[in-house]
């Protein structure tokens, strides 16, 4: 993790080059190191679900030869990831009585396979005026090739054929995961965009598409996740607030000028505005998203503010007698510097928010400098549009002449006097003696201070639970569970859910990030306007589901991550240490603390303390003396059990894997792996076999199942999320809790997920706070000339807060 100003090109290529260089320190068996970006473009716009009543192997190719390029062929998709299924592979099942008996090793048949199944150049020569081409030709065209391959001979000199001690099966790779979709085995198919295309159009394009297209039999496909959805429905929200907000804002100028042609000449400010920002988005490369959307929201009412204060003063001029002209002039120049000062103001707020640093920055860079662009935009538009319509527009009325509409004035302009007198007697009131004004003073402090304990019950978090009518669930059963019994474990809790009529998909990924016993579900919803229960309940009714059916079950449900990465933890504690014996006792002293802690809950410690294991310890002085290496042996068991890819079997453009293992059977037990042999060699010379039991030593015991580290220490992670309480809350208990606790020197906690993202947005916003207020205190100390002045008027600040945190007390909302 870098921080996020630093070139990620650069710095990728220089892990690249770390990881390189110590490639030949690594096991030569282990799979290349792949390096890849975090990058919200590699995230998947959509993801399907195809299932249907054919074979795994069989949907598997239907998905990725049939429906992957059909997708492909929208303009902006880069590819299209196909998971889940069976995928094909050439199995060679070793019968280990057979091979032994022929004097062979696993080794010995991958090495064969690996040097006859090729196709080599040779380079050409001249036949008359032509050039001809050499090429060896020894690939396999077909599996008899494979069965009828020469891997030795007897003593007598037969050919020895690898069918005779092998089956040669076109079959599939063992799965490393379980796909299926509402109890049903499925093939998920996740859309890829091209970067700088629109999530929307490729979203669309690729649901008609899949709409109008025909499948074979019963096969069909289901949405499991559209980022479009998300992104249409917040910008339909925020584009209802914006005509929304525009139309109110327009009324309240109706109402209070009472002047429809005030209202008409002010009121154009607004879309004038609004066009104008949309040029200065295109200049500056931004799209209409929820963020740029969200700021032109919020400036609606600021973006007419100039324009009814330049027409007000045009209006005075205007009553005054003076000729539309004469009043556009004067009244604009007269509020020319006040009007530049609010302008100022507001940009010295939100500026310094779009430069906000960390993740808070990049997420309101453009919602801050939308607003900003809008804001400056309005202003130009006050000191130019208005005073043209009012100087080209405007009504004189003659001596004496009457307003026509005076009578529907009337009652509003009393109001309005009304109101008028009634602020000058409160103002009177309290300018009349010190008590009065000690009384305001007093009365206003208690409801700030007030409205800041309200802050304080609240509590904070970094973002809001939104239901967007899906969630993940990760379940984990008991370490060591198989595969397979982790599936049929949890089949039942996923087809129950599928039969209820408020989830449309149960997504469950048996064996998720390479751990037989985790899964991740991904529940999708009806939408929220189609269900009575909320979110949370939804969520609960889940869990109370798996654990109906797998009581032991361990359960983190969160909702997805912002680029629906995966796993999107609200907390997470890193402890760090030398060593996993003092992490581990450490950890789960931590985690019972922890679950005592109100409000905590889905606490989960990450922490697998080992698989069983069948370690073979080498006898090094025996094994010398016969020329066996610890390596020959490795080789040995890992290709009879695991498995060793001797080679690639072409079918048309496919390629798939040849696979060279003992059968099941022959792998099942220790005792059959005690029968493998290897050759044992005298002055350099194979001289006969041996059963590896000769020179080596079967001891039980525990391996680690995965090895994290965090800023080069070893460390173990404890996962958890609140529930009836703020997170900010649930936080500070925990780290307090935590820092009481009498841990060893060596090791060190630090905290991690929504929770860190939250406390370092709350740096990082309150940074750019002293900022705004610092710039707006420069603004006005240099419109009024003075120092003492401007904090007058800034003492209202502070003051707004009292509405804002009772707003949000009051909607049960959190700070965030």
């Amino acid at each position: 993790i870098f921080d996020l100003d630093v070139d990620i090109d650069n710095v990728a290529n220089q892990v690249r080059e770390q990881v390189g260089s110590i490639r030949h320190d690594l096991p030569r068996s282990i799979e290349e190191s792949s390096i890849t970006r975090m990058n919200l473009q590699a995230s998947p716009v959509q993801s399907y679900t195809l299932s249907g009543s054919m074979e795994p192997r069989e949907l598997r190719y239907y998905a990725e030869d049939v429906i992957a390029p059909m997708i492909e062929q929208v303009r902006g998709v880069a590819s299209v990831r196909v998971r889940g299924g069976a995928e094909r592979q050439i199995n060679v099942l070793i019968d280990l009585k057979e091979m032994q008996a022929k004097n062979l090793t696993p080794n010995q048949i991958v090495e064969k396979l690996q040097l006859e199944n090729l196709n080599v150049p040779g380079g050409d020569y001249n036949e008359g005026e032509r050039r001809i081409n050499v090429r060896t030709v020894g690939e396999f065209r077909s599996l008899d090739d494979i069965r009828n391959l020469a891997i030795g001979a007897t003593p007598g000199g037969t050919v020895i054929r690898l069918g005779e001690i092998a089956e040669i099966e076109d079959g599939v790779k063992d799965p490393d995961s379980v796909v299926r979709t509402n109890g049903d085995p499925a093939v998920v198919l996740d859309v890829l965009k091209a970067s700088g295309e629109n999530t929307v159009r490729i979203a669309q394009e690729v649901s008609e598409r899949i709409a109008n297209y025909q499948f074979e039999g019963d096969v069909s496909m289901q949405i499991m996740f559209d980022a479009s959805e998300f992104i249409l429905e917040n910008a339909a929200e925020v584009e209802t607030a914006l005509l929304f907000g525009g139309g109110m804002a327009i009324l309240v100028i109706l109402l209070f000028m009472l002047d429809v042609r005030s209202t008409i000449i002010s009121g154009l400010a607004l879309p004038t505005s609004v066009i104008g920002t949309f040029f200065l988005m295109y200049l500056l490369d931004y799209s209409l998203n929820m963020m740029t959307l969200l700021g032109l929201a919020l400036a609606i009412g600021i973006l007419i503010d100039d324009s009814i204060v330049v027409r007000e003063n045009i209006v005075k001029h205007l009553e005054r007698g003076e000729d539309p002209y004469t009043a556009a002039s004067k009244g604009t120049r007269e509020i020319m510097l006040a009007v530049l000062a609010t302008t100022a103001t507001l940009c010295a707020v939100f500026v310094p928010v779009a430069f906000t640093s960390g993740i808070v920055g990049q997420f309101f860079r453009q919602f801050g400098i939308t607003i900003a662009a809008s804001v400056c935009l309005s202003a130009f538009v006050a000191f130019t549009l208005d005073p043209m319509l009012s100087a080209r527009f405007a009504k004189q009325r003659k001596p004496g002449e009457r307003d026509p509409w005076e009578w529907l004035k009337r009652p509003f302009l009393n109001f309005y006097r009304q109101l008028d007198a009634l602020y000058l007697a409160s103002l009177k009131w309290v300018v009349a003696s010190r008590k009065h004004m000690a009384i305001v003073l007093i009365a206003s402090f208690a409801m700030l201070f007030g409205s800041f304990a309200l802050a304080g019950i609240m509590g904070n978090e970094f973002m809001a639970a939104e239901d967007r009518g899906q969630f993940n669930v990760v379940i984990e059963v008991p370490a060591g569970t198989s595969l397979e019994e982790t599936a049929a474990m949890l089949l039942p809790a996923e087809e129950e859910l599928a039969n209820d009529p408020r989830f449309i998909t149960v997504y469950s990924n048996v064996g998720d990030q390479g751990d037989a016993h985790v899964t991740a579900w991904r529940i999708r919803m009806v939408p929220k306007w189609e269900r009575k229960e909320n979110l949370a309940e939804m969520q609960d009714h889940v869990r109370s589901v798996i654990l109906k059916h797998v009581p032991e079950a361990k359960l983190s449900i969160m909702l997805p991550s912002i680029d629906d990465g995966g796993r999107n933890y609200p907390m997470i504690l890193y402890l760090k240490g030398p060593d996993f014996e003092t992490l581990e006792s450490v950890a789960y002293d931590v985690r019972d603390r922890l679950m005592l802690i109100a409000g905590m809950h889905d606490i989960h410690l990450d922490y697998q303390p080992g698989k069983p294991e069948l370690q073979f310890e080498v006898n090094r002085d025996r094994a010398a003396a016969l020329g066996v290496s610890t390596a020959m042996i490795a080789s040995t068991l890992r290709t009879a059990l695991e498995g060793e890819v001797a080679g690639v079997f072409r079918d048309g453009d496919d390629e798939y894997d040849i696979r060279v293992r003992l059968r099941e059977e022959d792998r099942d037990a220790a005792r059959d792996l005690e029968l493998l042999t290897v050759p044992i060699f005298s002055a350099g010379q194979p001289v006969g076999f041996m059963p590896i039991r000769e020179v080596t030593t079967q001891v039980r015991g525990l391996g680690p199942a995965v090895i994290e580290r965090l800023d080069r220490s070893r460390t173990i992670k404890i996962t958890a999320a609140a529930k009836g309480r703020a997170l900010s809350e649930v936080v500070d208990e925990m780290m307090e809790t935590v820092a009481s606790m009498d841990l060893p020197e060596t090791v060190t906690y630090e905290l991690g997920g929504d929770a860190k993202f939250m406390n370092e947005s709350n740096e990082n916003m309150g940074l750019a706070l002293l900022l705004g207020v610092l710039f707006i205190y420069i603004v006005l100390a240099s419109q009024f000339e003075s120092f003492l002045q401007p904090i007058t008027i800034m003492m209202a600040l502070p003051l707004a807060m009292i509405g804002a945190f009772v707003a949000v007390f009051a909607t049960g909302w959190t700070m965030s």
